[in-house]
């Protein structure tokens, strides 16, 4: 899958160079690394450096600035968005068509990352706050609209993926709730995604969003969830771990244990054999 890095995103609408780390480039980053889960290839502008993240400021003068390193995070941030300045550019072959027209709030972009956008998978990755930040982003060309999936803020890309039946259910879970209050990371085989028929992955779904909105105080309470001990024996290497589950639904259940915040998924139970036992 193609990605294109929309420059037009960039209009010297952040007012210094520390907003555009506070308000632009985290946000950003975290779209890029959202990217690196899945196979895509991000390409650019051969010119992108030359676009203005603040009035005074292009993205080139920002990278190169020695000055702007007041911590650490900026550094790996800088390092990050590093790689736009570097190869591949899709304008060294670009599938534009000379001929045609690619209007955008009545503008002719030919030439740009949106317009290229068009001719490829019609995904652009944009900084917030300028017109062209919009989702969908909607290309006028030749007359008839394309609208591209604009990815601002992470997770998008990953519902986008998942919507199209274009990721595996294990891949949604693990790219979706990476990082929150379910961990995917340390499913024992033997429970594992294979248990799941399609006809059932929306109700797993459904209630893992539902776990990860509540508080666990509210988790503790909730009557669906029904969260609570497990006392049968999964295995005899959980015997020292205390196991709960909680329902997907009146049959299915979910089971794995809490780590600080983090709630660790190690197996699914379709048949309720295992809650027939504990």
């Amino acid at each position: 899958m193609q990605i294109l890095f929309n420059e037009l995103s960039l209009t010297g609408q952040f007012t210094d160079q520390d907003a555009f780390v506070k308000k632009g480039l985290l946000l950003f980053v975290g779209v890029l690394k959202e990217m690196q889960e899945f196979s895509t290839v991000l390409l650019k502008k051969s010119d992108v450096w030359n676009n203005k993240i603040t009035p005074s400021n292009t993205l080139h003068s920002f990278l190169i600035n020695n000055a702007f390193r007041k911590s650490d995070e900026v550094r790996r941030l800088k390092s990050a968005i590093a790689d736009l300045t570097k190869e591949p550019f899709w304008d060294s072959d670009s599938n534009q068509d000379p001929a045609s027209t690619y209007l955008f709030n009545g503008a002719d972009i030919w030439g740009s990352s949106p317009a290229e956008a068009c001719e490829r998978d019609k995904i652009v990755v944009s900084f917030v706050s300028s017109s062209a930040s919009l989702d969908p982003l909607n290309i006028v060309r030749n007359g008839v609209n394309v609208p591209l999936l604009n990815l601002t803020h992470s997770g998008k890309l990953t519902e986008c993926l998942w919507a199209n039946n274009q990721i595996s259910f294990e891949s949604y879970l693990k790219a979706r709730f990476s990082g929150g209050k379910l961990n995917f990371s340390r499913i024992d085989k033997k429970m594992g995604f294979s248990r799941i028929q399609s006809a059932e992955q929306s109700l797993f779904v459904d209630t893992f969003r539902k776990f990860e909105e509540l508080t666990w105080d509210q988790i503790h309470d909730d009557k669906g969830l029904d969260y609570k001990e497990y006392h049968g024996i999964i295995g005899t290497c959980y015997r020292d771990i205390k196991i709960y589950k909680f329902r997907a639904s009146q049959k299915f259940r979910c089971h794995g244990y809490r780590e600080k915040d983090s709630f660790v998924v190690i197996g699914f139970e379709t048949d309720h054999k295992l809650s027939d036992r504990g």
